[in-house]
């Protein structure tokens, strides 16, 4: 998975993110994490994700390899991208 950054000032970044290292943050430990920064009020919906079936679908995603999965550009000219 590849993350394209663009800031509003000009900057842009490449952040290579390994599927493995995804779904590694997607575990206890990074659940774990997660839940202790994300407010009280929130938690409900992370209560609600089942992960063993977020990273079945990632396995799934590998086999389509250049999907765009996110394509945003706010007002203010910062530009996101996701490509699997």
């Amino acid at each position: 998975m590849k993350i394209y950054l663009k800031l509003e000032n000009g900057k842009r970044f490449f952040i290579p993110a390994p599927m493995w290292f995804v779904k590694a943050g997607l575990g206890d430990l990074g659940v774990r994490f997660a839940k202790k920064h994300i407010p009280e009020e929130r938690r409900a919906n992370i209560e609600n994700i089942d992960f063993r079936e977020l990273k079945k679908a990632l396995d799934v995603l590998k086999m389509y390899k250049g999907l765009t999965m996110v394509d945003v550009k706010a007002k203010d000219g910062t530009e996101v991208k996701i490509v699997v």
